[in-house]
């Protein structure tokens, strides 16, 4: 299982294999030593039970997709979209804006999902079998605040 695990500190994406994990990481950012506890299942490659930075239970499953590079993609659409339609090229502004869209549904549809953790936001990569539940504003709203308190940073 690949870990990308967040750094505390500077939230810093460490990527660490889950099979050889040392029991510290250093952040390349900061410099701050991570302690990483991870379970059995998660080396395993076999389920996500505990996270190894903040050794919650509590993840969720996204698509492993930078919303980023979606969003460039649909506003590149509409930016060549707008040109067309300013010089009254109304159905290929739709066309070109509509093919954005669909692309970017396309992309998104065919990626496989990770999973991550409410608190920390570490995401997991591997062949294990998701269990984790979709995404919920309440639950990460209650969580990342805890986790924030704990740490620190507020």
């Amino acid at each position: 299982m690949q870990i990308l695990a967040k750094c505390p500190k500077c939230d810093a994406g460490l990527p660490v294999d889950a099979e050889d994990a040392p029991a510290t990481i250093k952040c390349g950012g900061c410099g701050r030593e991570i302690p990483l506890t991870i379970s059995e299942p998660v080396r395993a490659d076999a389920a996500v039970d505990r996270c190894p930075v903040c050794a919650g239970a509590d993840f969720y499953i996204r698509k492993d997709f930078d919303p980023k590079v979606g969003l460039t993609v649909v506003i590149i659409g509409a930016l060549v979209s707008a040109g067309f339609y300013w010089f009254g090229r109304d159905l290929i502004a739709y066309g070109i804006l509509g093919s954005a869209a669909l692309i970017d549904l396309i992309v998104y549809g065919r990626l496989k999902d990770l999973t991550v953790c409410y608190r920390c936001h570490t995401e997991f990569r591997g062949e294990y079998e998701r269990r984790a539940p979709a995404f919920d504003l309440h639950i990460a709203d209650l969580l990342e605040l805890e986790y924030e308190r704990r740490i620190g940073r507020r």
